[in-house]
């Protein structure tokens, strides 16, 4: 071996050794290149990852569709909001699958429609060319409750439950309100209704004829009418210069009265006879004493019985004329026999001019021709006058003899 091997031995050590060393260099360098771009690529990878939370939570402003559905379990759509005919219209589907309620708009404004699970219309609200409506509905879907803005103002209609049911009507306007109850058929069985200067309260039967009627008029003054099946006026009750209560007959015609005789002057009662003509008559007279008087067939009275200031009178009629009197006078009892002319051609009562009674007898021009009395002894007397009453023969009882 030569210096040349000597020497070419380290040299090739030293030459590996320094590429070993310029390998692990560069495997360090290596080493931290790669942890750095692990780290950038982390950051990155972090910072894309808040990046992308931001995007997903942002808020939009707008989101235009023109449907849009909201589903629940099974993909089933439990809200749907869209486009209509007449504007927008949103629905909400029960778990089951019923439509239940619809916000709508109609040509008129809004609509709210309200459904039971079975699919029965149990509820409304929309506008009208008049205002608004509220309808109410039953299990099966019928209408039993209606509010809206009638003609002239509120209007209100209750039902009854089932098809053959009554129903109420109530409505009110500046004119004022009136309130109707119809039977099934639609007919009225009660109208009540008030105005500004009358009420009025009508009842009617199956037949739609009017059995009960009350009223009230501008003058302040009440009606009540009570009629019978058939609709004609069996009694009425009037505030007319005081109460009035008018009975008729199934014909109409008046058959009884009591009322007023006027302000101050008491009461009247009067019955009438079927030709309308007075056939009892009680009433009050000026001087606040009571008469009665019954009637013939055409009303004129037959017999008359009344009070004269403090004593009484009864009186019989003959065509109008006055033909008997009974009654009181200053001295007692006196009774009147009248011809057709009026003038008394008997008088009974108590004498003036002797202590007891006296029967006088009259011609037709008034004249005494005859008298049954009593004189000044007390003893009877009886007295027959000439046409004049100018001459009289008079027989007297005879003087009792004198005691002895």
């Amino acid at each position: 071996m030569g210096t040349s091997d000597h020497t070419d031995r380290p040299s090739s050590i030293d030459a590996r050794l320094a590429r070993i060393e310029a390998d692990l260099n560069a495997a360090r360098r290596d080493v931290r290149r790669w942890r750095t771009g692990t780290m950038v690529l982390g950051g990155l990878a972090m910072v894309g990852g808040l990046a992308a939370a931001v995007q997903v939570a942002k808020v939009e402003d707008v989101i235009r569709v023109r449907r849009l559905e909201v589903v629940g379990e099974g993909d089933k759509v439990v809200m749907l909001a869209q486009a209509a005919a007449d504007g927008g219209q949103l629905d909400v589907w029960s778990k089951g699958g019923t439509n239940v309620v619809r916000l709508a708009s109609n040509p008129d404004g809004g609509d709210v429609a309200v459904w039971s699970a079975a699919g029965k219309s149990v509820g409304g609200l929309f506008a009208t060319p008049l205002g608004g409506r509220i309808e109410i509905g039953d299990s099966d879907g019928t209408t039993l409750a209606t509010f809206a803005r009638g003609e002239e103002g509120g209007a209100l209609v209750l039902n009854g439950a089932g098809q053959q049911a009554s129903s109420l009507r109530a409505e009110a306007g500046a004119a004022g309100a009136v309130i109707s109850m119809r039977r099934s058929d639609g007919e009225i069985g009660m109208l009540a209704g008030v105005a500004q200067d009358a009420s009025v309260l009508s009842m009617r039967n199956q037949a739609g004829k009017e059995i009960v009627f009350a009223g009230g008029s501008a003058d302040q003054t009440g009606t009540l009418r009570i009629a019978d099946a058939a609709g004609n006026e069996c009694g009425a009750l009037l505030a007319s210069g005081g109460g009035h209560l008018r009975i008729k007959d199934g014909a109409g015609a008046v058959a009884a009265s009591v009322g007023s005789a006027g302000a101050g002057k008491g009461g009247a009662f009067e019955v009438l006879n079927g030709s309308g003509a007075a056939a009892l008559l009680m009433d009050t007279k000026d001087d606040g004493g009571g008469r009665f008087m019954v009637g013939t067939s055409t009303g004129a009275p037959a017999f008359i019985a009344e009070a004269n200031g403090t004593a009484g009178t009864l009186s019989a009629y003959m065509q109008e004329r006055r033909v008997a009197a009974i009654g009181g006078g200053k001295s007692g009892g006196l009774m009147n026999l009248l011809d057709n002319a009026g003038q008394p051609i008997v008088v009974v009562g108590a004498a003036v001019d002797g202590d007891g009674g006296a029967l006088s007898v009259r011609n037709s021009r008034g004249v005494q021709i005859g008298r049954l009395g009593v004189d000044a002894a007390g003893a009877g007397e009886l007295a027959v006058y000439n046409a004049t009453a100018t001459v009289k023969k008079l027989i007297e009882a005879p003087v009792p003899p004198a005691a002895k």
